[in-house]
């Protein structure tokens, strides 16, 4: 799956909260409430502004960072790893086993967050995804991908 093209939630020249209203969610929390805020915004007539509104009601400039950098986390860098694995001083059989090994995790985990995505009602998706600090439906490059203009 080609990663998304990821739209940030703090950017300048959004308004933000001055206190926190979230204080001590964790940033997989904010990041699933900043996701949710997203996906509704696309059914209004400005879905850009009315994310901005939203996001600005809930989070402080911090929080709305956290986000980025927990969502950004969680894409996985293909190329950084090859770039690793090409300079890296770990070398031969060590090398090659710890870049199978990373790249088999990763695959394990891209199958067990899209089991989730396809549970349906069949089980708490909320409980499965905070096992593994995932939120559902982000593999979906339109939870990430910027908001459409409005028409």
């Amino acid at each position: 799956m080609p990663l998304p093209v990821y739209e940030p939630f703090h950017q300048s020249d959004r308004p933000y909260l001055m206190d926190s209203v979230l204080e001590g969610e964790s940033d997989w929390a904010l990041a699933r409430l900043a996701l949710n805020k997203r996906s509704f915004a696309r059914y209004d007539p400005d879905p850009r502004a009315d994310e901005a509104q939203e996001i600005g009601k809930l989070f402080t400039a911090d929080e709305a960072k956290r986000v980025d950098a927990f969502l950004a986390a969680s894409l996985q860098d293909t190329d950084r790893l090859d770039a690793i694995a090409d300079t890296w001083a770990v070398t031969g059989d060590d090398l090659k086993w710890l870049i199978a090994e990373l790249r088999q995790a990763w695959q394990r985990l891209d199958r067990f967050r899209d089991r989730i995505d396809n549970s349906g009602s069949l089980a708490d998706t909320g409980y499965l995804s905070s096992a593994v600090d995932y939120i559902h439906w982000s593999r979906k490059p339109q939870a990430l991908s910027p908001c459409p203009a409005p028409a």
